[in-house]
């Protein structure tokens, strides 16, 4: 169940200390060189949109939306080869069910799309809509507003998963730096062979 509670804030404090050092620093660098920084992350991420999101770069919201990430990872409970948490789900009709009621089918997402934060669970539904719009191949349902599943799968800001009768096939690292479709893709033609 988690790291006990001392030793939960504890390792929050030394990730609270490390987030602020890096954002600090990337504050410092992003102020005295500019052009190098700018290089550097479109070196690790070509598809990076700089123009457009650059300017949040080690801000204050940056620092928040990192050592959230941060704290969550504290708390994974997801191993590969492990239970799946059975998580509640809600579908686009507002119907509540829990995301082993969807290990019936194998599906992938194809592309993504930027959404706001939601306020509530309208929006949530609201914003998930915009997915049908590009006829996915896979049902669609939204985490509670309580933000369950992506606190038991430290899905924060993503990270793709195969789930199988409860069972966890693959864990991917979180995303979207670090993940890697073609992985998910072995697994399950590896599956399906």
């Amino acid at each position: 169940m988690g790291l006990p509670w001392a030793g939960l804030w504890l390792k929050r404090l030394w990730v609270f200390l490390q987030v602020a050092l890096h954002v600090a620093m990337g504050k410092v660098l992003l102020t005295l060189f500019p052009g190098r920084v700018k290089k550097n992350i479109l070196a690790q991420n070509p598809n990076f949109a700089y123009d457009m999101w650059g300017s949040t770069l080690f801000s204050i919201p940056y620092f928040w939306f990192i050592l959230k990430v941060h704290w969550q990872r504290l708390e994974d409970k997801t191993e590969e080869g492990g239970l799946a948490p059975n998580c509640p789900v809600v579908h686009l009709s507002g119907q509540r069910s829990n995301i082993w009621d969807f290990m019936q089918d194998g599906w992938a997402f194809k592309n993504n799309v930027a959404i706001r934060n939601h306020r509530n669970l309208q929006d949530r539904l609201q914003a998930a809509r915009l997915l049908l719009d590009r006829s996915p191949q896979c049902p669609v349902v939204v985490d509670t507003m309580q933000n369950v599943s992506s606190q038991l799968y430290a899905a924060l800001p993503e990270r793709l998963y195969v789930l199988q009768e409860g069972k966890i096939l693959y864990k991917g690292k979180p995303g979207p730096w670090n993940y890697h479709p073609e992985e998910v893709r072995a697994v399950l033609e590896k599956f399906n062979s």
